[in-house]
């Protein structure tokens, strides 16, 4: 759709880095990519160490719970069936915030591994991927647009958003991210349970006749509900 960056297609070294390497790289005002900077491959490393420790942390506590601090819940796993009251309760409310907690972790470990990699075999600056969007979001908008996963927020704003938003309204746009994001994640949950079906039930001794597709396009398709809210609040 003519939306990747220019400087990406400037030679097939920058081309090939950028459409292998699970990060977003900086470009300046002339297409061409940032250098990255002592200072820069230092932060990456020193955020790499940090990422490490805290997911450490984190798998440390929870895993002598059975990832569930807060007690256990009948509250829609991949094979369950959603009850309201205790989806909404609080101690399954606090579990998913751990949860959350853990995976901003992983994928920021992996987007600081990624980022170094470019950063120092290559020397180009790269984007930070997770800006601690569980801790630090001041509103579902800064948590998506700005904090979360920023590489997939570049893709879908560049591959979705800017293409709905040639011909359509922002409304229709955003709806458009949100509905991609939702069934990429239906198509994870697909592959990484549904066809692996057998040896995941071998693995955890739980039959998965009832995998509920659909509740992931779901949940983004709420989280869109929430971003339309607030722009009207």
């Amino acid at each position: 759709f003519g939306f990747t960056p220019h400087g990406a297609t400037s030679s097939s070294k920058i081309y090939s880095i950028y459409f292998t390497m699970p990060v977003e790289m900086i470009f300046d005002g002339d297409n061409k990519p940032v250098i990255a900077s002592r200072d820069d491959i230092l932060h990456s490393i020193k955020k790499t160490a940090y990422s490490i420790l805290i997911l450490i942390s984190l798998i440390s506590i929870l895993s002598p719970h059975d990832y569930t601090p807060f007690g256990k819940t009948v509250a829609g796993e991949y094979y369950e069936y959603i009850i309201i009251s205790e989806y909404l309760h609080p101690g399954h409310l606090g579990n998913c915030f751990l949860i959350a907690l853990l995976f901003q972790q992983a994928l920021g470990l992996g987007d600081a591994i990624f980022g170094n990699i470019v950063q120092i075999l290559f020397g180009y600056k790269v984007v930070q991927g997770m800006r601690n969007p569980m801790l630090e979001a001041t509103s579902p908008s800064d948590f998506w647009g700005r904090r979360w996963n920023v590489l997939v927020h570049s893709v879908m704003k560049r591959g979705v958003y800017k293409p709905i938003r040639k011909y359509s309204s922002s409304l229709l746009a955003s709806l458009g991210v949100f509905v991609a994001s939702g069934l990429f994640h239906e198509w994870l949950v697909y592959t990484v349970l549904l066809y692996n079906r057998t040896t995941i039930e071998t693995a955890t001794n739980k039959k998965m006749n009832d995998i509920l597709l659909g509740s992931n396009t779901a949940f983004f398709l709420w989280n869109f509900v929430v971003i339309v809210g607030e722009r009207i609040l």
